[in-house]
């Protein structure tokens, strides 16, 4: 029977060991721009991610509020918690702040970590803060936005065309896979850069 420290051992004198994330059906997509369908899904699943934090979040201040607040109304007529509109209000907040810190720290979402998608900027790198902003405010605001993908033979959402930017298949499990786009032009290509050719600014 092997021991653990006779595998090392052995792999150490292989060298280093490589493992590979790209799934092998996805190979062939890996950096490629994403379409409509599956940039939807993820998009679907960031909403539903953020929608629970918000129910958490009323239940929780519910259940605060019923117990150190004395309810003074016996047939619970008044309200214990804030309008429902403060909530839909804080959902609004969170998921732009849920897509600003995702997209400026990892290039992904959640959502997007689970169908194997990255946003990169118009150089093929992970953005920094300001675009991550930007981009995150614009799809909040304005998520018909993406139909656009459906249109655009480059598979871009308006808020990729108005900021430069695009969503690829990306597999790669590494944040650091992509560098910012601040980063020398020396530095070396990025595993998530496209295989065929950089995202540019034109339509």
């Amino acid at each position: 029977m092997t021991s653990f420290r006779q595998y090392r051992d052995h792999h150490d004198a292989q060298g280093p060991v490589v493992l590979e994330t790209v799934p092998a059906a996805g190979r062939r997509y890996q950096g490629d721009r994403a379409g409509f369908v599956i940039r939807a899904i993820a998009a679907v699943l960031d909403v539903v991610f953020v929608g629970v934090i918000v129910v958490l979040l009323w239940i929780g201040l519910w259940l605060f509020l019923l117990i150190f607040n004395p309810i003074i109304d016996p047939d619970l007529t008044v309200e214990v918690t804030p309008p429902s509109g403060y909530f839909l209000l804080a959902g609004y907040l969170l998921m732009w702040l849920y897509w600003t810190w995702m997209w400026a720290t990892n290039g992904r979402s959640l959502g997007q970590y689970l169908m194997g998608l990255r946003v990169v900027g118009r150089q093929g790198r992970r953005f920094g803060w300001k675009l991550a902003m930007l981009r995150s405010g614009f799809c909040v605001v304005f998520p018909p936005g993406l139909v656009w993908a459906i249109i655009s033979p480059r598979n871009r959402s308006v808020q990729d065309v108005m900021l430069r930017t695009s969503v690829i298949h990306d597999w790669s499990s590494s944040s650091s896979a992509s560098s910012p786009e601040s980063a020398p032009e020396s530095s070396p290509t990025p595993v998530s850069a496209p295989t065929t050719s950089p995202p540019d600014a034109g339509e």
